[in-house]
């Protein structure tokens, strides 16, 4: 009677055995995709954090470059001139723009100064909501100009200390973060005809027009002023020689006289519009390394001192 309640027992404990080893190998192969399908999702997650976090804050510009702004924050930028309409002018004394790192600018226009706010994106610049003082001054010319320029969004060039913002319409503006630079000598230099001008009326604000010495002669007209009152220097063309009797902004030329070469074309134009501002009482101001002729009747010059 045992030996059969045993073998019951023993038959029963096997049944039971071959019915939990199965279930214990569909748990083991469970666990197996459940684990990759962990670690599939972790790795998903982290490849999706990397990428939002690269792109943050940064401005892609075309081809998905990162575009970051120009450093032009925290400098004295000096204007040194403007070109407008063709006319290369010479900036007054002390006119400059300075933006600080939290966006305010200040500056002088030559004459007034301003202040407000400017904005630097890429190698955009925008000044906003600028006050400026209200003083008259003789000469308007170069600060109107400038107003009229700083309305604008303005696109920046940085080279090395060199800065140009160029306008809409193609009128540019240099700057330099370099010291100023003293006034050349008015005497002994040696002054490059750059362009030459003419004004309707000479009250300050009076419409003015330039041009500038073809290609063809450029940099072969000049002149040169003696402290003894002489005059010297090269058409284009002809050598001309003579007197400028000198006062304060003020010379007064007697005869001029140069050699009797045929001139023709270009060259020809040059001479007869650079004689025609050597005529009688002139005004004359230096401005760094420029030099600015305007006679009585509104026809001038102006000159770049040769390095």
């Amino acid at each position: 009677m045992r030996r059969v309640k045993w073998n019951r027992l023993s038959h029963l404990f096997r049944h039971i055995g071959m019915q939990t080893k199965p279930k214990f190998k569909t748990l083991k192969m469970l666990g197996v995709p459940l684990t990759a399908a962990a670690l599939l999702a972790v790795s998903a997650c982290g490849t999706e954090t990397t990428g939002a976090g690269a792109g943050a804050g940064d401005r892609k510009g075309d081809g998905g470059a990162v575009q970051t702004d120009l450093p032009l924050t925290g400098v004295r930028w000096t204007v040194e001139s403007s070109t407008a309409g063709g006319k290369k002018t010479a900036a007054p004394k002390d006119t400059f723009v300075e933006i600080d790192k939290k966006g305010a600018v200040k500056g002088n226009y030559g004459c007034n100064s301003f202040s407000g706010k400017a904005t630097v994106k890429g190698d955009s610049v925008d000044l906003d909501k600028l006050l400026s003082t209200q003083m008259s001054c003789d000469a308007q010319d170069f600060e109107l100009s400038l107003r009229k320029a700083f309305k604008e969004q303005l696109k920046a060039k940085l080279d090395d200390s060199r800065l140009t913002l160029t306008t809409s319409k193609g009128d540019t503006i240099a700057l330099t973060s370099k010291p100023v630079q003293p006034d050349a000598s008015f005497a002994g230099t040696k002054w490059t005809v750059e362009s030459f001008t003419a004004r309707k009326t000479m009250k300050p604000g009076g419409s003015e027009s330039a041009q500038s010495v073809p290609k063809g002669v450029a940099g072969k007209a000049y002149l040169t002023f003696g402290k003894d009152g002489s005059v010297r220097g090269h058409t284009g063309c002809n050598s001309l020689n003579g007197q400028a009797k000198q006062s304060p902004g003020a010379l007064e030329f007697g005869r001029i006289a140069t050699t009797r070469m045929m001139c023709q074309g270009e060259a020809g134009t040059v001479e007869k519009q650079m004689l025609k501002v050597l005529e009688g009482k002139v005004t004359y101001t230096v401005n760094g390394r420029n030099l600015s002729l305007t006679g009585s009747a509104g026809v001038g010059l102006e000159a770049t001192a040769a390095k």
